[in-house]
């Protein structure tokens, strides 16, 4: 029988920069206050246990590996799926990983970041991952995007095209972009047909960047089912699977794709300008 509802929070919590101890510390209360009301998926933000550092080497470490472990005997503790992100050892650079564990405490999803956040320097101190896995969390087809991937709309399609239903998105999106964040969750909801679940930290980092929350669960039309203001805490939420299916199956927009009209279009753009030339 499919799951017909899935309850999601997701978790602004300011992060203590670069302090792992503290943020696993806080993590349990976090959970134990979702598992209270409730919710079958916990969302925490984009590298929980440390803030977006541009500094990752230290805290680089396998997959599964301590953080890793430390969020599945959560997930065991209380009964629920959680959703947690890691500096993962790689070469030549980190990875920014995010990960999901089972209430059993299995390992059931690992993305790697696809778009370092070049603006930001990302790039040059994280490697980006090449796979979306899809997964499931009681039946319900899923997947996970990081922060700057929201940015674009091909991770999303693809999973939307093997038949994801919902995408969690861990962020730390700043105050000054934060009406892109908005937006852009609504626009991969509505364009998917899938609810979109975004998890923003607050407070401010140790590169002096501000961080206003606003944690948003999209359903398949764009709307918001719950949304979280610049508080430290909980945004809950139900996402309804019956009205997502009912939507994709009255309003098959997917099936309409040309990707063979895409794929063509894109060897017709002409090479980038020299800029150079127009100084």
């Amino acid at each position: 029988m499919l799951t017909t509802s899935l309850r999601v929070a997701l978790v602004q919590q300011d992060t203590a920069w670069q302090d792992p101890t503290t943020n696993l510390g806080r993590a349990r209360g976090f959970v134990g206050q979702a598992a209270q009301a409730g919710a079958r998926v916990v969302v925490f933000p984009e590298l929980f246990t440390l803030g977006f550092t541009m500094a990752p080497e230290p805290f680089a470490e396998p997959l599964p590996g301590p953080t890793c472990d430390a969020v599945a005997a959560l997930s065991r503790e209380f009964g629920v799926y959680l959703v947690g992100s890691v500096v993962e050892a790689h070469a030549p650079h980190p990875r920014n990983a995010a990960f999901v564990t089972a209430p059993d405490g299995a390992l059931v999803a690992v993305y790697r970041k696809i778009h370092p956040f070049s603006y930001g320097d990302e790039n040059r101190h994280y490697s980006g991952g090449d796979d979306c896995p899809r997964f499931e969390i009681d039946g319900i087809a899923c997947g996970l995007q990081i922060c700057y991937d929201l940015r674009f709309p091909e991770p999303f399609r693809s999973l939307a095209a093997r038949g994801a239903e919902v995408v969690f998105v861990p962020a730390n999106w700043p105050a000054r972009r934060i009406n892109a964040w908005s937006t852009l969750l609504a626009a991969r909801a509505i364009e998917n047909q899938m609810a979109v679940c975004g998890a923003n930290r607050v407070g401010r980092d140790g590169a002096g960047l501000d961080y206003p929350g606003a944690s948003a669960l999209h359903d398949c039309f764009g709307e918001v089912i719950a949304k979280g203001d610049a508080t430290e805490g909980l945004v809950v939420g139900d996402v309804d699977l019956d009205a997502l299916r009912a939507w994709r199956e009255r309003f098959p927009a997917l099936k309409d794709r040309r990707v063979g009209v895409y794929s063509a279009l894109e060897q017709k753009n002409e090479p980038p300008m020299n800029t150079d030339e127009h100084r």
